[in-house]
């Protein structure tokens, strides 16, 4: 299913671009919500995203992470997750912000899982490193507050 009202442009260290037709639920001062249904099954970590996964994607231009909050097609919550980011810059038409690689999963159990430090480039700048080391710290320590703020948005849109 494709929307036309706002894209998802990610960049990755590696110079590749991806980008996601989406569409804009909501975008204010600091935070962007969009809204993406997957067109074909998906596994992250152990879970199964099933055809027609929702994904609620949360943009902050002064955090340094995004989050995914992923729904089955009946409504089921699977899981959440944060992507490490910087340069996020949200308009209307277009939310781009560039992928630092390591992500974290939260099962709908509360697991926490680091996922893709393996996949940090050697040469990586000490200060990025740094950056994404904090950043990784502060969504471990905060999940919890950061999934209520974003439960009261998703409720706005589930009603």
């Amino acid at each position: 299913m494709k929307y036309p009202d706002c894209r998802e442009v990610k960049y990755l260290l590696t110079g590749e671009i991806r980008i996601y037709d989406c569409e804009l639920l909501s975008l204010g001062d600091d935070i962007g919500i969009l809204r993406y249904i997957l067109e074909k099954q998906h596994t992250v970590s152990s879970q199964v995203l099933p055809k027609n996964t929702q994904t609620y994607a949360f943009y902050w231009a002064t955090r340094p992470y995004t989050l995914y909050r992923w729904y089955s097609p009946q409504g089921e919550h699977l899981g959440d997750y944060f992507n490490i980011a910087d340069q996020v810059r949200l308009n209307r038409t277009q939310f781009e912000w560039r992928d630092l690689v390591v992500d974290i999963f939260i099962s709908p159990q509360g697991r926490v899982l680091i996922l893709d430090e393996c996949e940090l480039p050697p040469d990586i700048n000490r200060d990025l490193l740094n950056f994404i080391q904090q950043a990784t710290k502060s969504i471990i320590r905060n999940y919890k507050a950061i999934l209520n703020e974003t439960d009261i948005l998703l409720n706005r849109y589930f009603q």
